[in-house]
């Protein structure tokens, strides 16, 4: 009997040296089933608990290094945590932590090219064109599935979206929304600084992530006529007249 437990012990040692070994490879894998191939983990070097690559957002190609540390204690209390950092900043390092119904994510930090957010999230080609940068500041975010209870800041910095069949594009400087609450869904006051239009509304994200609109558009005074014309043109495409000049954008619709 003693024989067997000893048998049984090592066993359970042999299969647990080789989980900690195991190669970063592996969450390679997981990110690109979880995202259907849109999200990669290139030249993934180290362990699956300690390891670093390179982030790649497809189809575009856009590279962020990564950094990951994750818990593998943790595990035994069925929830996974850890630190990531992007860009190889060890000292920003973020915390992260996921099971029992919840993910939980603070001061998380990064600054990507909106054209390579739209793309790997397989928004239409018109919009794929945006112009400008996401830089994301998250002091707290923490999800279950019924509420979110989150502290976070997102700005399109040098914002600008093409404008249809004239060639002009549309500068809507930099725009800036802050998301601050718990419960089933929080909100912030959306505006921009600079630009060709001015931008005023909330956005709302629920438990579910899914995110609504309710803004007002209006082309800023003096714009050039053929520019401003162009403007309109596009903002009728997206939005309601408003009575004033401007235009009401209620998305989803």
């Amino acid at each position: 009997m003693k024989g067997w437990l000893a048998v049984a012990a090592g066993g359970l040692l042999l299969v647990i040296a080789l989980a900690l070994d195991a190669p970063a490879a592996l969450l390679d894998a997981r990110v690109a089933a979880a995202t259907d191939g849109r999200v990669r983990i290139a030249g993934a070097t180290g362990t699956l608990w300690n390891g670093m690559g390179e982030l790649v957002l497809l189809p575009r190609g856009t590279r962020r290094l990564l950094a990951w540390h994750i818990d593998a204690a943790s595990l035994l209390t069925g929830e996974a945590r850890g630190t990531l950092a992007l860009d190889g900043s060890a000292a920003q390092s973020a915390a992260f932590a996921f099971g029992h119904g919840r993910t939980a994510l603070r001061n998380f930090d990064a600054d990507l090219p909106m054209d390579a957010l739209l793309e790997t999230a397989g928004v239409p080609a018109a919009l794929g064109a945006a112009g400008g940068s996401v830089a994301t500041h998250v002091d707290r975010f923490v999800r279950t599935e019924d509420a979110l209870d989150a502290d976070l800041s997102v700005q399109w910095k040098d914002a600008s979206l093409p404008a249809p069949a004239s060639g002009v594009r549309i500068g809507l400087g930099d725009i800036s929304v802050e998301l601050r609450g718990s419960g089933p869904e929080i909100g912030g006051l959306l505006s921009n600084r600079g630009g060709d239009v001015d931008i005023t509304g909330r956005l709302r994200l629920d438990a579910a992530l899914h995110p609504s609109l309710d803004a007002a558009l209006r082309p800023r005074a003096g714009i050039e006529r053929d520019r401003a014309d162009a403007i309109v043109a596009a903002l009728s495409l997206v939005g309601a007249p408003d009575g004033q000049g401007g235009y009401r954008l209620n998305w989803p619709r």
